[in-house]
């Protein structure tokens, strides 16, 4: 789930509260895409922004933005971080793959009744 001008509204508006246009921008620059391979429910949302809002009630909270190129570089990073965490992963379980492999086929030429075939289909 993302944010949307839409939501932030009836957040606030459940709350009873406003907040400045400085803000708002920063909120939905901030939550306009999930973080890869993550999703935010509506309760991450809200406890996210109650928690932002109160941030910058008490002046805690730096709403710069970063500019779109910016964005865009730490996008990647987080997906090629992603991406290596998978390759790892993927890599990992080949491993495991091909030792349960071996495994039933020792066990099977062990027992020399059974069929592989059988066994792996």
């Amino acid at each position: 789930m993302t944010l949307t001008i839409k939501f932030l509204n009836e957040m606030l508006r459940i709350w009873g509260d406003h907040i400045d246009k400085p803000l708002e921008t920063y909120l939905l620059a901030t939550y306009e895409e999930e973080p890869f391979p993550y999703e935010w429910s509506e309760q991450d949302l809200y406890e996210q922004i109650r928690k932002l809002v109160l941030q910058y009630e008490q002046g805690k909270l730096d709403i710069t933005i970063p500019s779109a190129e910016e964005r865009c570089k730490m996008r990647y990073e987080s997906l090629k971080g992603s991406y290596l965490e998978l390759l790892d992963e993927t890599i990992r379980l080949r491993e495991v793959i091909g030792n349960t492999r071996r495994m039933l086929e020792k066990s099977c030429y062990d027992s020399s009744t059974d069929d592989i075939s059988v066994l792996i289909h």
